[in-house]
């Protein structure tokens, strides 16, 4: 089974070759694109880096708005907290 890392790498040292070779003219890309897709090729990097941000922050977002509440963790969280007081109480480190 592949790791994520591996995955993901894999992706971003493809997605760079062909990049570079687009970009250095090695393979012909920009030969057959229209003269206003030069910027497309130039600047693939920046998109490709503010394209994942922007997915970053709707996948945050999406987490937090989809979390569940728990109320058995809390009630049990609740009573942790109650026999910490009184334990602390008993050793008379809190009143």
């Amino acid at each position: 089974m592949v790791s994520q890392l591996v995955t993901y790498s894999a992706h971003v040292i493809l997605f760079v070759l062909v990049w570079l070779l687009a970009y250095t003219d090695v393979v012909p890309v920009l030969s057959y694109l229209p003269e206003c897709l030069h910027c497309l090729v130039n600047y693939a990097p920046f998109f490709a880096v503010l394209f994942l941000g922007i997915y970053a922050v709707f996948n945050v977002v999406y987490g937090v708005a989809t979390f569940n509440d728990c109320a058995e963790a809390k009630v049990e969280l609740l009573g942790e907290i109650k026999e910490a007081r009184e334990e602390l109480k008993r050793k008379r480190i809190i009143d």
